[in-house]
């Protein structure tokens, strides 16, 4: 009888295991999403205040690319997108797409931007993610 137990624990244990382990990657890839998306906060806001003239909120959606020069140690160029609003997430919508690179480490710079205007029905959310909150 114990060892029908014992097989049925380690049977249970190994089938959700993987499981486990692939949530953990996830919840770790979305927190380092979050982590770059932060730092480059300041050229969103940049981007933001260049096309509206004033600031407005932002939500991250996602990473398009990123892309690595393998000539230079930390030289990075990525592409991601995000939506603005108004008020308390209200309409008028517009998903930006910002392309940003850097000379240094610490040195970055808008390579380049891409704004649409999305439609005010047009669920947003449904393309952008929450930020990885961890209690």
């Amino acid at each position: 009888m114990n060892k029908v137990i014992m097989i049925s624990c380690l049977l249970t244990f190994s089938a959700i295991s993987p499981v486990q382990a692939e949530n953990n990657d996830k919840r770790y890839e979305m927190m380092l999403e979050d982590i770059i998306y932060s730092f480059l906060s300041p050229l969103e806001s940049k981007a933001i205040k260049d096309y509206f003239g004033e600031s407005y909120q932002s939500d991250f959606c996602r990473f398009v690319e990123v892309k690595t020069n393998p000539d230079q140690a930390y030289r990075y160029e990525i592409t991601y997108q995000f939506t603005t609003y108004e008020r308390a997430i209200m309409p008028p919508y517009h998903l930006f797409t910002l392309k940003v690179g850097n000379k240094s480490p610490t040195d970055w710079f808008i390579k380049d931007v891409k704004v649409k205007k999305l439609p005010e029905n047009e669920d947003y959310t449904k393309k952008c993610r929450k930020p990885w909150i961890i209690w």
